[in-house]
């Protein structure tokens, strides 16, 4: 079973302008209302459904236990494709480019196979490594 952080270790704050966000620390995105959220070490997830019903999930997960987040795990439950995972169960795969300097995308998977395409992007925490030019 899940330990859950202790209610003090969650802090929400509520939907703000951007401005506001980060006028108190949090980074800012397009311009648009931002519901600013401090994640508690351990792992966590936030579940979020837009108005059509449509599902994504965020995990925040530790290298160690109780540890502070060092990546992100992004799934979307909602594409109708499935692949198998790891262990055999079905996981939903999705669409997905990334945007890279001058709007470059160097990784676009709608043109890819079903087994090719991503179920679960991890965005990892910290500083890029510097690549020899």
């Amino acid at each position: 079973m899940d330990r859950l952080p202790s209610p003090a270790s969650i802090c929400q704050l509520p939907v703000m302008t951007s401005t506001d966000a980060e006028s108190i620390g949090f980074a800012i995105f397009n311009h648009v209302p931002t519901l600013p959220i401090d994640i508690p070490d351990g792992g966590f997830t936030v579940s979020a459904k837009t108005s059509e019903g449509l599902r994504v999930t965020f995990y925040f997960g530790p290298s160690r236990t109780g540890g502070p987040p060092c990546f992100i795990d992004i799934q979307y439950h909602d594409s109708g494709m499935t692949v198998p995972d790891g262990g055999g169960s079905p996981a939903p795969v999705f669409e997905m480019f990334t945007i890279a300097e001058k709007g470059c995308h160097t990784y676009d998977s709608r043109e890819s196979d079903v087994s090719e395409k991503p179920s679960i992007a991890v965005l990892l925490l910290g500083k890029p490594r510097a690549t020899d030019p």
